[in-house]
């Protein structure tokens, strides 16, 4: 744009029409200011954020929050998944005017404030030394004087609809002498971040924080690591890269973001089978027990991340809308489950003992059959998470067999996802697509009204007899075993083990 050169003041007069124009630059102008308004725009809907941490022992951080227009209603979330009371952590608000005059905020409830004027900027703290369940340490914020994982969805405030909305925050972190920041987002300076998905977004900060990337076809995968470990960071980019692999494989897709693991070790001298992880956007948040033999902790390591890494895909990578928690979750754990099978991870019978504990989990939930698996999604935070988990796993299990055995081995429950991923169009709605995919396969449509739509217990011991495997009880549970299969049982069984 030769004729302005870019100046903002040039190009408001031409659209005045207070400056002469030749003609052939009217058009490059017309152009150029809608460029500018939409760069205005995007910057008129940004929430900018300072992110402090005042204190690690006790943990305390300070927000300040200013907001893109005055408003008077400020809501934090008050529950993340199963944690509740989560608002109670937010103290000491103060609001003020643009002239940065103080305004009373009124507490109306939990993370509720009301303000009589408006207001364009708050500060508040964010106490942070409530003792967490060591389970709930990768689903919500935490600090210590070792490190501090902040999760943006439960310290901001809430986009509400109105003059509180927001669609980006910019955060600006200040961190103790000697600590570092790694995060899922885009980092704009040393210590400025951009995202326009804060309820995705993950900072772990901390010293001695160890980066590394690796390019894994489309995009890169980066493991960020924090304490001390008994194996290198290759080992663990190694098990995640060939994870990685065997998902795209298997989905026919490639992961379009760039991908970030946080390992973390479990609170405590905690050996590798305690463990507590989530994936959000395109972060796996992972904490593992660090105690333990090389082997023991890339063992465990493989096993945690043949799920959490499928989240990447399912959900993250399909939008879809619905609660459709029992396929993401029950079904993703079970095709996991195949892929440690796969990679030799465990053995035939390590996944036979598998399902076997899950039916006993199942078994123990006195709600198991009060809900079909699309009304448990609904109420999964509300209610018994086992039918989203356990029986949906154990669905997932037999369906797989009938798929085998009915396809004479030419298909499986993996042809569902590549199917799942080839026919998404975006935002469609999460449970009629895999409902239908799920149901158009071999005549299985009965297969899904029972026990996807309907409320049928789930009786392994009866369901497995057509596939040569059996269940038996003893005083340390459910056992479940092949059992004199038939040559026809024997292949199906055989294309399992080696799936």
């Amino acid at each position: 744009m030769s004729f302005c050169r870019k100046n903002t003041a040039c190009l408001q007069r031409a659209a005045a029409g207070t400056l002469a124009v030749p003609v052939k630059s009217q058009k490059l102008i017309v152009v150029a200011l809608i460029a500018l308004a939409a760069v205005a725009g995007v910057q008129a809907q940004t929430l900018n954020v300072g992110i402090a941490v005042v204190s690690t022992s006790p943990a305390r951080i300070r927000i300040n929050a200013e907001f893109p227009k005055p408003t008077n209603v400020i809501s934090f979330p008050n529950a993340y998944g199963g944690s509740l009371g989560l608002a109670e952590r937010i103290e000491n608000v103060t609001a003020r005017e643009a002239n940065g005059q103080l305004i009373a905020a009124k507490k109306l409830a939990p993370g509720e404030f009301e303000t009589a004027e408006k207001i364009n900027q708050i500060t508040y703290d964010v106490n942070l030394s409530g003792l967490l369940p060591p389970t709930q340490h990768s689903h919500v914020s935490s600090l210590n004087s070792e490190r501090g994982l902040l999760m943006l969805s439960d310290l901001l405030p809430r986009s509400i609809k109105g003059e509180g909305a927001f669609s980006s925050v910019q955060i600006q972190l200040e961190l103790p002498a000697g600590w570092a920041a790694e995060s899922n987002t885009q980092k704009k300076t040393s210590s400025i971040y951009l995202t326009e998905e804060p309820d995705k977004t993950v900072f772990l900060i901390g010293p001695q924080l160890q980066r590394k990337a690796q390019r894994i076809g489309a995009s890169d995968f980066s493991l960020v690591l924090s304490g001390d470990w008994p194996i290198a960071d290759k080992d663990v980019l190694k098990i995640a890269g060939r994870i990685v692999q065997e998902y795209s494989k298997l989905t026919g897709f490639e992961l379009r973001r760039n991908a970030v693991l946080m390992l973390v070790p479990f609170t405590g001298d905690a050996p590798p089978t305690r463990w507590t992880a989530e994936t959000r956007g395109n972060a796996v948040v992972l904490l593992l027990g660090n105690q333990g033999t090389a082997k023991q902790i890339k063992s465990r390591l493989g096993i945690v991340l043949a799920h959490e890494i499928f989240h990447l895909w399912v959900p993250n990578s399909l939008n879809l809308d619905g609660d459709y928690d029992w396929f993401f979750e029950g079904f993703t754990i079970y095709q996991a489950l195949l892929l440690d099978l796969r990679l030799h991870l465990i053995s035939f019978q390590d996944y036979l003992d598998t399902l076997a504990r899950v039916y006993d989990s199942y078994l123990s939930a006195p709600d198991r059959d009060a809900f079909s698996l699309l009304q448990a999604s609904e109420r999964r935070w509300s209610t018994s998470s086992t039918l989203v988990y356990d029986k949906a796993m154990l669905v997932a299990f037999l369906y797989d067999l009938e798929l085998r055995k009915v396809s004479a081995c030419n298909a499986s429950i993996a042809n569902v996802y590549k199917d799942l991923f080839g026919s998404r169009s975006g935002h469609d709605d999460g449970n009629q697509l895999i409902i239908t995919l799920l149901g158009e396969r071999q005549g299985l449509r009965d297969f899904v009204a029972k026990y996807i739509h309907g409320t049928d217990p789930l009786d392994l011991a009866v369901s497995v007899r057509g596939y040569g495997l059996r269940v038996s009880r003893t005083r340390a549970g459910s056992q479940l075993m092949v059992d004199k299969p038939t040559k026809e049982q024997s292949k199906t069984l055989k294309c399992l083990e080696k799936t």
